[in-house]
């Protein structure tokens, strides 16, 4: 049987302004795995996250093709508590999203608490903190803000909007990304895109189907 696959039409929003905390490493020596880390970025109860790893255009090194090999997601004490198993892995750099939805892999909501999305690649890791928190509790000033880059490439966390959350309202900090993905199908040309955006919101470019 043919597998179908389901394409999204992926907006990318950036509120633009500074930070209030940052914490972000990198390391790369040479001949090395390169290793990024930031965070903490904070999300509450029934909030969606996405993620994916940029890259400057010209690569300054590290210009070989990459592919993610594996995306899951570890507890404090480093237990797995949501694996990536949709997506067909190694997936080129520039074709891989992660998205979680704070569930476990059984599909319960995961308990109020920190957390480390791991991004596994071709060429090293990288990693962002998370604070989950309690219903009912709010981010407050805001969920991270922090970067850091090896050779031009970075780890970005979203707060994701899809088509279930239809008619939800979404509240940002200065800095913070949104991610809206819609399904979307290619072949006929069906597409999504933002009827206003607000003077206070930047669209980033270049984004297609995936």
């Amino acid at each position: 049987m043919k597998r179908l696959m389901v394409a999204l039409w992926l907006v990318w929003f950036v509120v633009l302004g500074l930070a209030a905390q940052q914490v972000a490493t990198a390391t790369a020596a040479s001949g090395e795995q390169v290793e990024v880390s930031v965070g903490t970025f904070l999300f509450a109860a029934g909030e969606k996250l996405a993620l994916e790893i940029v890259r400057e255009d010209p690569c300054p090194c590290l210009c070989q093709p990459i592919e993610v090999v594996g995306f899951q997601v570890l507890d404090a004490e480093g237990g797995v508590v949501y694996q990536d198993s949709d997506a067909a892995y190694p997936r080129p750099l520039g074709e891989w999203i992660g998205r979680w939805d704070l569930t476990d892999a059984a599909g319960a909501p995961v308990p109020a608490g920190d957390y480390t999305c791991l991004v596994l690649t071709s060429v090293g890791s990288f990693r962002a903190a998370l604070r989950v928190l309690a219903a009912g509790e709010l981010p407050g000033l805001g969920r991270s803000l922090a970067s850091a880059s090896v050779c031009g490439l970075s780890l970005r966390v979203y707060q994701l909007v899809e088509k279930a959350e239809e008619g939800s309202l979404v509240s940002l900090q200065q800095g913070e990304f949104l991610m809206v993905a819609l399904p979307g199908n290619p072949t006929t040309g069906f597409q999504w895109e933002p009827r206003e955006v607000p003077e206070f919101l930047a669209v980033l470019e270049g984004v297609g189907y995936l």
